[in-house]
């Protein structure tokens, strides 16, 4: 029995410093062997207990029969620890747990490297920010360098240490077999206190299962062996606040040494910048004395050049006055024979220009009405539900409106591709809105530049973002998306479209073809109303 635990421990002790074994199976494979050991033993000592008294050794079982009950209990032993090995609700939890904690540290970890990915990610993941300050402030510091060097002496200086406990329990175990006394075990507080660094916590663990393994095996000098370790951590806690004490004075005199730096520019620059200031103001004077005589030698030639047409403008109106006066003399003396014939040839113009008046307003009105017309076909041709060409109603308003420069103007503007192919009605717009705004939504955390895990984190997360409804304010996608849906139930097609060209990156890619359609509907929709009010104007001109 004894012999099985000395065993055990040299396993465990040894097994201590593999990485590859876990306290589990350490524990697992101590037992297995005790078991054994004590089986044997068991048996053992029946036997030659027996075979003192002078009785059968196996109590009316043979020996093949003690074997297989020896070899089912180790059978049932082996099938209780694969049992404790299976899978358990508490691997699934710790499993959602690593994974989880992975994700989230790679995501801070590529919010350092893009900018977009870090305004997203901060935005929308509770306690982000934080994350990812406190990781620039430790890189701006060097911290972890620093705390990895330390962390490296501190693992060579304990594994030497655990070197020599393990040498020292070997020594202790292969000495002679002594009977000894059992006696109580005086149970003393060695734990070491838990430090607030996360990498001293990790290594006061380490030690605590150190000092928790030489208490079991009551292993030799253990005390000084747990009071040099307790020494060198705490010497180790001590070395890490100085090392922090120390940078910290060093970049209060950076900052010292710099603002005396900067002061000193700023110094010089002020007074370089007041001698420019002198000399632009030097030559801003010059530059305006010499635009002012050439403004004063201009305003001169320009008064005596209006002195020159208001005289020959006098001269004219004098000449004019002199024959008005001169033909009212004629007229006089003619007995106003002269003024009756002209006033009879004045009105027959008169009549016949309200003919030719009268037969263009007849023609105006006729346009006028085919314009209507054709204006209505066209309004008809865009409100149906499906996609109706109608290059045929522009092409009648081309010929009926080719002398108003207005709608020939507003009809150029209309694209020759759009008229053969037709636009799509605000029914169909809607129900496309709706595709787009769920690969919109899982593009929205994607930055411009991000690759294949920005898309698959960007998914993830647009699985728990909440959707907003309604007129709500802000510029992220999800309120641009609740505008946008607002305003399509509300018909209001044109505020919609500004709503959703508001967004950037990949979710503006993917509406792209939804704007472009509805700026093609918005257009012909505009060109109509123009080309509406010019035919109500033209309309009330002719009357």
């Amino acid at each position: 029995m004894l012999g099985a635990i000395r065993q055990a421990a040299r396993v465990r002790t040894a097994n201590l410093f593999s990485p590859n074994v876990t306290r589990q199976q350490i524990f697992l494979q101590t037992r297995k062997r005790i078991y054994s050991t004590e089986t044997t033993s068991k048996s053992t000592s029946d036997i030659s207990k027996a075979a003192t008294n002078g009785a059968t050794p196996f109590k009316g079982a043979t020996p093949t029969e003690t074997v297989k009950e020896e070899l089912a209990a180790n059978n049932a032993v082996k099938e209780e620890l694969a049992k404790k090995k299976g899978f358990g609700f508490g691997k699934f939890i710790l499993g959602i747990t690593i994974f989880g904690g992975i994700a989230y540290g790679g995501a801070v970890y590529y919010s350092l490297e893009h900018e977009d990915f870090r305004d997203a990610f901060v935005e929308h993941v509770y306690g982000a920010e934080k994350s990812v300050e406190y990781v620039e402030d430790l890189q701006r510091q060097g911290t972890f360098e620093r705390i990895g060097k330390d962390v490296k002496q501190f693992n060579n200086k304990a594994f030497d240490k655990g070197k020599d406990v393990f040498n020292r329990v070997n020594q202790i175990f292969k000495q002679p077999d002594t009977v000894k006394v059992p006696i109580e075990k005086i149970v003393k507080e060695r734990k070491i206190e838990l430090p607030e660094d996360p990498i001293l916590l990790k290594l006061t663990y380490t030690l605590n299962e150190l000092i928790d393994i030489l208490d079991n095996y009551d292993v030799k000098d253990k005390d000084d062996l747990i009071k040099r370790a307790k020494e060198e951590l705490r010497e180790l806690g001590t070395h890490i606040d100085l090392l922090r004490i120390e940078d910290q004075a060093r970049i209060q005199a950076h900052i010292t040494e710099q603002n005396e730096k900067y002061n000193q520019l700023y110094v010089s620059k002020e007074n370089e910048l007041k001698r420019q200031l002198e000399d632009e103001k030097k030559r801003i004077y010059e530059q305006h004395y010499e635009q002012f005589n050439s403004e004063l030698a201009r305003e001169s030639a320009r008064h005596n050049e209006e002195l020159k047409n208001e005289l020959f403008r006098q001269s004219v109106e004098i000449q004019r006055r002199w024959i008005r006066d001169v033909k009212f003399m004629v007229e006089k003396e003619r007995g106003g024979r002269l003024a009756r014939l002209d006033n009879i040839n004045h009105h027959l113009k008169i009549l016949e220009r309200i003919s030719v008046d009268n037969a263009e307003h007849l023609d105006d009105s006729l346009k006028t009405h085919r314009l209507w017309c054709a204006l209505r076909a066209l309004q008809n041709a865009i409100e149906q539900p499906d996609r109706i060409p109608f290059a045929n109603q522009i092409a009648a308003m081309r010929h009926l409106s080719s002398t108003d420069e207005i709608v020939t103007t507003v009809l150029s503007t209309i694209d020759d591709n759009v008229a053969n192919n037709g636009v799509d009605s605000i029914s169909d717009l809607s129900a496309r809105f709706a595709t787009v705004r769920d690969e919109v939504r899982r593009a929205s955390l994607v930055p411009e530049n991000g690759g294949v895990f920005a898309h698959l984190l960007s998914i993830m997360l647009s699985k728990v973002l909440f959707h907003k409804h309604g007129l709500v304010e802000g510029s992220d996608v999800e309120s641009i998306l609740a505008r946008v849906q607002y305003h399509l139930n509300e018909n209001d097609l044109d505020t919609a479209t500004r709503e959703l060209n508001q967004l950037k990156g990949w979710p503006k890619k993917l509406a792209e073809d939804w704007i472009k359609a509805a700026r093609n509907h918005l257009e012909i929709k505009q060109a109509i109303e123009v080309i509406e009010t010019q035919a109500t104007l033209s309309s009330l001109s002719v009357v």
